[in-house]
């Protein structure tokens, strides 16, 4: 499996989190989570990378960071090799801590931002750790809402900006967020962007999503974010073979036991774009996946046989 696409830019907030290895706890005391905080606060220094907020569960962290650099992923591949290596020195223990690498996402702005402060902080009362968030020392709440415990490197004023500089306005809506992280995570797109739709068309131009066509994410992202469909492709593949737009219409229409190679190489060539898959390309032609699989290796054979068509295809045709 490929990895998951990383936008990575500067100025950008992200939410970062990872889970143990077969969900193991990955914070066993406090001497682990000061520890994990200590590392946690070199990320500024070293990277530029911001912590706006964290939240240490027992076997999962999540972190909101703003980076100051394109280099989100240094920053922290180095957080989780630095702390497997000294948990493992200490509990006698070696392999990987984390279940594979961190996941992260970009969040589009201080809307989107200032709802997910609420809702990662909120995290111990879901899971039933604790009856009132104040009793739970493992995040960046005691700081923020009452200006009091975590470590010293922590500049809470940053995430209080977007209440009003205030502890208590932080703490109200912390504590009147009516659990609307349905609502919330619904605007998490492809697992890669907190926003809205065309803030994810944007990020796919900046990411250059179309020359990446190739990963399945991306396609997903691609066709998210308004890229082309299957209908607008084989317009584009007609239009280059000579076929016209009334009969590409009829092209779609089943007829049985008619031999349409024209259809057939239309649907070879979508396949072999590698950006849809059989049943999605069938579909648009009327056919089931079997159907459009047969159909595109008569396509194929009738290409490699006609070399007047492959020409044409690849623009070499002579006037």
């Amino acid at each position: 499996m490929g990895r998951p696409l990383r936008f990575e830019a500067a100025d950008t907030f992200y939410h970062a989190f990872a889970r143990g290895n077969e969900r193991r706890d990955v914070f066993h005391d406090a001497r682990d989570r000061e520890h994990f905080l200590g590392l946690l606060g070199l990320l500024e220094d070293r990277f530029g990378a911001e912590p706006w907020a964290y939240m240490l569960m027992p076997n999962h962290y999540h972190l909101v960071l703003r980076t100051a650099r394109p280099n989100l992923s240094r920053a922290l591949h180095w957080l989780g090799v630095a702390y497997t290596n000294w948990f493992n020195a200490r509990h006698a223990r070696s392999g990987h801590l984390f279940q594979g690498r961190f996941k992260a996402f970009v969040i589009e702005d201080e809307a989107y931002l200032r709802q997910l402060l609420l809702y990662i902080h909120r995290n111990p009362l879901r899971a039933g750790l604790v009856g009132r968030l104040a009793d739970y020392s493992w995040s960046s709440y005691p700081c923020l809402a009452y200006g009091r415990g975590g470590p010293e490197w922590f500049r809470a004023g940053r995430a209080l900006r977007l209440f009003g500089g205030e502890a208590g306005e932080f703490r109200r809506a912390v504590q009147n967020y009516s659990e609307e992280a349905g609502r919330l995570l619904e605007n998490l797109r492809h697992g890669i962007w907190l926003g809205s739709a065309e803030g994810l068309r944007a990020l796919a131009e900046r990411m250059g999503l179309a020359r990446r066509a190739g990963q399945p994410q991306a396609r997903a992202l691609l066709r998210s974010a308004g890229g082309p469909t299957v209908a607008a492709a084989a317009e584009r593949l007609a239009e280059r073979l000579g076929i016209g737009r009334d009969e590409l219409d009829g092209l779609r229409r089943p007829r049985r036991h008619v031999v349409r190679p024209m259809r057939d190489v239309l649907i070879h060539l979508l396949w072999r774009s590698g950006d849809w898959r059989l049943d999605e390309i069938g579909a648009h032609f009327g056919v089931g996946s079997s159907g459009a699989a047969g159909a595109g290796r008569r396509g194929a054979a009738h290409l490699h046989g006609n070399r007047r068509l492959a020409q044409r295809l690849q623009g070499r045709e002579r006037k």
